[in-house]
């Protein structure tokens, strides 16, 4: 069996067409696409927060599987069934996208995630992915799909640094076992130094949570020395609360938090507070 799957793997890597950049994927995830697609396309004409949602709360239980794209050649690799949570907010999204295009199909939604993951949307190697979710934010910000908040809703300054990939080489097995993606990375780091950053700090977010929105993407701010974001989920106002939607590794699969925003966040020391990313 284990055989079997390797090689259909294989053939859905190596079937796509050599015109086109080749994607990892098994004939399931593409079927579970496929049942998504049938159920969310009466509610295509959504904005694009409420799709997201939509699809969001579809995926409710979707196992919580990390390291799901540590898998050597790097190529776009395709998973609907199990996701971490960045992931989980880029499937949602990419899906969504495809939502809205005339003719939505499996290729169509390859195509938009590639476009969110990698770099220009460009699959070459480990370093072309968007290791930092800041830039993820930045380049999907550039094609005009999404435009951070934090500082309009009553974010204050933050003084950002990133280095901490290029300064824990050893946490990646890419970086490892291949030490020249390590400029490339520090290239990355560079450019996102240039910028200005702020966050909401987890005492005012009572203050200002009613300025967020179902289908916003809340990030939670690490207080890691050179790392950005540390987790990621959609805003979801539940009776009159406001939660998120997220991949958790606690409760190991998809769920609408159980604890509003500022009660679960206010458990958890490695995050000062939030950013906001609201969607277009």
């Amino acid at each position: 069996m284990r055989y079997l799957l390797s090689l259909l793997v294989l053939l859905c890597t190596l079937t796509t067409s050599c015109s086109q950049p080749q994607v990892r994927f098994t004939p399931e995830e593409k079927a579970s696409f496929e049942r998504l697609l049938e159920q969310m396309l009466p509610q295509r004409e959504l904005p694009m927060d409420q799709l997201v949602v939509q699809t969001a709360l579809l995926k409710l239980g979707t196992p919580y599987v990390a390291g799901t794209l540590e898998q050597d050649p790097e190529m776009l690799t395709v998973y609907m069934d199990k996701t971490d949570c960045i992931l989980f907010v880029e499937m949602c999204l990419a899906f969504s996208l495809t939502l809205k295009e005339e003719n939505p199909d499996f290729e169509s939604y390859c195509d938009n995630l590639r476009q969110l993951r990698y770099r220009d949307g460009v699959a070459e190697d480990y370093s072309s992915r968007l290791l930092y979710t800041s830039e993820w934010i930045r380049q999907a910000s550039d094609r005009g799909l999404m435009e951070e908040i934090t500082a309009e809703i009553g974010g204050i300054a933050w003084p950002q640094e990133f280095s901490f990939m290029t300064t824990h080489t050893d946490s990646y097995r890419q970086l490892k076992e291949d030490p020249s993606l390590v400029e490339k990375i520090r290239s990355a780091e560079k450019y996102l130094n240039s910028f200005e950053y702020y966050y909401i700090p987890k005492a005012d977010i009572a203050s200002c949570e009613h300025l967020i929105r179902n289908g916003d993407i809340i990030c939670f701010n690490s207080t890691t020395k050179g790392l950005d974001i540390a987790h990621v989920g959609y805003a979801y106002w539940q009776e009159g609360r406001l939660t998120f939607i997220h991949a958790s590794s606690v409760e190991m699969e998809v769920v609408i938090n159980k604890k509003p925003l500022t009660e679960y966040i206010s458990g958890i020391k490695s995050n000062n507070g939030i950013r906001v990313i609201r969607l277009k």
